[in-house]
């Protein structure tokens, strides 16, 4: 009797009402997002690392396994990673093809920034021709992927586990609203500071938290800093004091130091998506993390 009983256990567990729904997500971030809605419910992978550059994903056949058995596909969109096309199509799962119920595109509904006007060549860099596609570092746009998650999970999930969803993703947006307003509490000393990055992923941020984004190491996006470029931003910044440079964690530090010698700019390393840092774990500790080193270096 007791091993009929754990055959019959196993059998329950396997059914549709008890199996977990599979997600694979491109990047750490919309995992974090993904597991605050999901809960128990949900089996979450996570195809790229966050400490790596998300423009230069290399696709691997385990990528493909895994998204070979996912209910739900989760990605950035506005050809962030369009690098996970090629692995759809080889997974010949249709339930997250593009336009079927298990497929996610969070940038729907987002207030698109910096999207190019006329033609686009390779002569401008690596140009996303949708804009940029660096909005989850804006705590309103957290909330856009999260519902557009939830809508996701809502497609997919059995109808037992739907309202599960909404009330994990209605907590998750009412806490993300409460620190956001902490959060520009603690920068609001620091409105309009000019800064620089290497590359330019913090136009989301700077705009929701009122920061003026000077320029780029980079002359154009995912072009290497030039010896003309260099000295071009240093005499600008000099001419504007500009003191902070933001350094993400995946480009190399010896061109924000050298411009730093020359500026006294201060170089602040921060992680630009969740797992960029060890301490930016989650997509809350992501923002504890940005604005705290920022206004580590401010305050002095």
């Amino acid at each position: 009797m007791r091993n009929i009983w754990k055959v019959f256990v196993f059998l329950l567990l396997l059914s549709p009402a008890f199996a977990k729904i599979k997600v694979v997500c491109t990047l750490p971030t919309l995992s974090s997002i993904t597991k605050e809605i999901g809960g128990e419910k949900v089996e979450v992978i996570t195809l790229a690392p966050g400490d790596r550059d998300p423009h230069y994903v290399e696709p691997r056949p385990s990528m493909v396994v895994n998204l070979r058995d996912a209910d739900l596909l989760v990605k950035v969109g506005m050809d962030l990673d369009m690098w996970v096309d090629s692995l759809v199509d080889a997974s010949r799962n249709t339930k997250i093809m593009w336009g079927s119920p298990g497929y996610v595109d969070c940038s729907v509904g987002i207030k698109k920034l910096e999207v190019p006007k006329g033609r686009v060549s390779m002569k401008e860099g690596e140009i996303h021709i949708y804009g940029n596609p660096h909005y989850w570092l804006s705590p309103d746009n957290g909330e856009i992927i999260a519902k557009n998650i939830l809508e996701g999970l809502l497609r997919v999930a059995p109808a037992g586990d739907k309202e599960y969803f909404k009330k994990r993703a209605d907590n998750f947006i009412s806490r993300l609203r409460e620190r956001a307003k902490e959060w520009k509490e603690e920068l609001k000393p620091y409105k309009g500071t000019k800064f620089v990055s290497y590359h330019r992923s913090f136009s989301y941020f700077a705009k929701y938290f009122e920061l003026d984004y000077f320029g780029t190491l980079e002359p154009k996006p995912g072009i290497p800093p030039s010896t003309a470029h260099i000295a071009n931003l240093i005499n600008d910044m000099k001419r504007e004091g500009v003191k902070l440079i933001l350094l993400e964690t995946y480009y190399p530090r010896k061109f924000a130091d050298m411009i730093a010698k020359e500026t006294g700019a201060k170089v602040v390393v921060v992680p630009a998506a969740v797992g960029a840092m060890k301490e930016a774990k989650d997509y809350f500790s992501l923002f504890d993390v940005i604005i705290d080193r920022i206004k580590g270096v401010l305050k002095g």
